[in-house]
């Protein structure tokens, strides 16, 4: 609805109280006189029909002929100024003074004519209608010549009611000019009426709406001697506690708010209900909300059931529970929480959440723990084995030269293992540590691929393996550190050879795009299975382990592959299917 002010409510309530009183003195003066007009008009043709009668009932015959009857209707309508018509009782016309002769034959029968019909049956009828003839609205008056058991002819007199219609319209005028004058007298009265009550309410209004902006300190001052000013009077009082108040609450909000946000952790507050009264930055951006969660439930936000029990012990009557949850999504995380409850009525009791993110310790507890165990396994096999080999020897295998070379062979190869397993590692931790960032400079791929493949030729050739160079034919430079590059395609190349029997395949190739390079290393093996896909680049992670041991293998090349990948700002990945194949795709910018 449009708003409207007071002053405008109380000058359209009297407004409207005039409209209506003078319309409804209008309309009931109008119709009043309408229906006064009307019978008076009908009156005086019912004095005009009596003498008619007279006439008619001198000059027709009941065998007279519808041009005897035209003429006389003609006669009589011309001398009273009136419209005459005369109709046999079965309803045939025989005269009408404003209808032709020719056109007098034509009209339809007029037993059904209300004023007829009535006529007829009581000696007289009238009624008030639209003439189709005439294309007027018309008063007929009907008068029965004779008697209803014997009626000789029916005569109807009809008058336009024009004059009615214009008397009504200058009536109508007078009323409409009486309405606005009166219209206007009301309006100049209720205007200063209700400017004098409101100038003091729209004082205090707009005093109120600048209070509300947040300006506390405007006040009324001046106070009419009325209620209005009694109401300011009290609203400058209540104004000057509010500002006190406002002022209280800014700073006790200030710091709320600083302290908040300067907490890493999140903090989540609920009410009984356990819909979120408030939640701080930190909180929204460790659940990854978008979206402040305040106004919604904590089931809502977390749908975890640790917490919601949580929240629920403490709400129960419990003051303090300590948890660890995690959450959903892509990437989950650990989140220490401990709920408190706040303190206050059982009905407005609440409980305050803080959330401390713990996934990274988590994760660096668990890499250590994998590390410890997966360097311990790796080094115990070799060092198991030499000391076994030691001590045979030192238990009478000296003594025989066959068994005492085959078992410091074994104590050669085995160091050599943990030499590798050492080099390895150190390898992994410079370049995880950044300490040996790339050294970029412009190779030749082409040359580097001539290398390597002859660098391992030897040992394809020893297995029956099939070494091809499917390096694109025109020179490519790419900026890279050759050594590293090196490393992590010998890495490749030495697992595929590893890993193919006899009789199979290994290609080195490259693949060039608009902003990357592919360097592709395939093999004929074994294949790789789904599931060790997707860890095969994690450290001392090995698909066959028995064979991988017994081919010399730490389980940290694939690692060291991968981020040698990321530290010139590629990736690797995997293509493999069992018994097919695999191809590793080493991705670098260009």
């Amino acid at each position: 609805m449009p708003r409207l002010s007071f002053q405008a409510w109380i000058l359209a309530g009297c407004l409207l109280v005039s409209v209506s009183t003078l319309m409804m003195v209008g309309v009931v003066l109008e119709r009043s006189l309408d229906v006064r007009l009307v019978e008076q008009v009908r009156l005086s043709l019912g004095q005009q029909l009596i003498l008619l009668k007279e006439v008619v009932g001198q000059r027709w015959r009941p065998a007279s002929t519808i041009e005897q009857g035209e003429a006389l209707a003609q006669e009589l309508g011309g001398k009273l100024g009136l419209r005459v018509t005369l109709i046999s009782p079965q309803g045939r016309v025989m005269g009408d003074s404003k209808v032709d002769l020719e056109e007098v034959e034509t009209l339809e029968n007029h037993l059904e004519r209300p004023e007829v019909a009535q006529a007829l049956a009581q000696g007289q009828g009238h009624s008030q209608r639209y003439s189709s003839t005439l294309k007027l609205n018309q008063l007929y008056l009907a008068g029965l010549l004779g008697s209803p058991q014997d009626p000789q002819m029916v005569i109807r007199l009809s008058l336009p009611l024009s004059g009615v219609e214009k008397t009504l319209t200058s009536t109508r005028n007078l009323l409409l000019g009486a309405m606005l004058l009166g219209l206007v007298l009301s309006a100049v009265v209720a205007y200063f009426t209700s400017r004098s009550i409101t100038r003091p309410i729209k004082e205090l209004t707009r005093t109120a709406q600048v209070m509300a902006s947040g300006d506390l300190s405007p006040r009324i001052r001046r106070y009419p001697p009325h209620e209005i000013g009694e109401l300011g009077r009290v609203f400058d009082t209540m104004a000057d506690n509010l500002q006190k108040q406002m002022a209280d609450l800014t700073r006790a909000h200030d710091r709320q708010e600083a302290i908040l946000r300067g907490m890493e952790e999140g903090v989540m507050l609920t009410d009984r209900e356990g819909r979120i009264t408030l939640a701080n930055r930190a909180l929204v951006k460790l659940l990854g909300l978008g979206l402040s969660p305040v106004g919604r439930t904590h089931t809502e936000v977390m749908r975890n059931p640790d917490l919601h029990e949580a929240v629920r012990k403490v709400l129960g009557g419990e003051s303090y529970i300590s948890s660890e949850i995690r959450t959903l999504g892509t990437v989950p995380l650990y989140l220490e929480v401990r709920v408190v409850r706040v303190p206050g009525p059982a009905t407005e009791a609440g409980v305050v959440a803080v959330f401390h993110d713990v996934t990274e310790r988590r994760r660096v507890e668990k890499m250590r723990r994998d590390f410890v165990a997966n360097v311990s396994h790796e080094l115990r096999t070799p060092l198991t084995a030499i000391k076994g080999a030691a001590e045979t020897l030192l238990q009478g295998a000296l003594e025989s030269p066959e068994d005492a070379r085959r078992f410091a062979e074994m104590i050669d190869r085995q160091a050599r293992r943990l030499g590798h397993l050492v080099e390895d590692l150190l390898d992994l931790a410079s370049i995880e540590s950044g300490e040996a960032a790339p050294h970029l400079e412009e190779i030749s791929l082409g040359r580097v691929a001539e290398d390597l493949l002859e660098e391992v030729a030897d040992r394809a050739k020893a297995k029956g393996l099939m070494l091809v160079n499917q390096m694109p034919q025109d020179p490519l430079e790419i900026k890279a550190d050759r050594q590293l590059l090196e490393q992590a395609l010998l890495n490749l190349l030495d697992n595929a050879i590893k890993y193919t029997d006899a009789g199979g395949q290994v290609t080195l190739g490259a693949q060039v795009g608009e902003k990357e390079l592919a360097i592709l290393v395939s093999d004929t093996g074994m294949g790789i299975a789904q599931p060790d896909q997707i860890r095969l680049f994690e450290r001392f992670y090995r698909v066959d382990k028995d064979r991988s041991r017994e081919m010399g293998g730490t389980g940290l090349g694939l690692a060291i592959v991968k981020h040698i990948a990321q530290a010139h700002g590629g990736r690797v990945e995997v293509e493999s299917r069992l018994g097919a194949g695999s191809t590793f795709r080493l991705t670098l910018p260009l």
